[in-house]
């Protein structure tokens, strides 16, 4: 399985650059576009202590990785989808940390079976 830190500086990028092409591709620059690259870049400030296996760092970034998710996803319009940049670029960033979530599900569920902590014995 593929450690947290590593899933999260992954989800981390996807949510800046995916948010700073939304911003300045938009002629009218919402700043609501601007929510997933501050929220990127708190997550990307939070891997340090995912390396050091912080729990609560750990619970608190999975809980604001699905928060950003849906907030993400929130933003598609369903009765005026079309396939542009916009909707692309949303879905991207909404899946991405949908699947971060699952990520760190599977790693506490793991980590929780193995009950020795093991599973990090090779990061330390």
């Amino acid at each position: 399985m593929v450690h947290p830190y590593v899933i999260n500086t992954f989800n981390a990028l996807v949510l800046v650059v995916a948010g700073l092409i939304l911003y300045f591709g938009d002629p009218a620059r919402s700043p609501t576009y601007l929510t997933a690259p501050f929220i990127g870049l708190l997550l990307l400030a939070c891997t340090h202590h995912l390396r050091k296996h912080n729990r609560f760092v750990f619970n608190t970034v999975t809980a604001l990785t699905l928060l950003v998710g849906l907030l993400v996803v929130w933003q598609i319009e369903p009765e005026n989808f079309e396939w542009n940049r916009q909707s692309i670029l949303l879905l991207l960033m909404g899946f991405s940390s949908f699947i971060a979530v699952a990520f760190y599900v599977g790693t506490f569920v793991q980590e929780r079976r193995m009950r020795n902590n093991s599973i990090y014995k090779d990061d330390l």
